[in-house]
């Protein structure tokens, strides 16, 4: 990551703290409630995630791709 913008960098590791959380939430449901998701359902709930931080704080420029 030392070869983007500290803007990148925030955006990322936003983008990654999404991804954990969701794989946090999806490991805890699956203990406590005895409801497993497959990975499509997962990458979804990621999405939606994403969407919704967007949706209040704008849509952040990667610039990875």
């Amino acid at each position: 990551m030392k070869n983007i913008t500290r803007k990148q960098q925030r955006s990322m590791a936003a983008y990654l703290v999404v991804t954990a959380w969701n794989i946090w939430k999806k490991r805890n449901r699956r203990i406590f409630e005895q409801k497993a998701l497959t990975p499509p359902q997962i990458l979804q709930m990621i999405q939606d995630d994403i969407k919704l931080r967007q949706g209040a704080c704008g849509y952040p420029m990667l610039g990875l791709g």
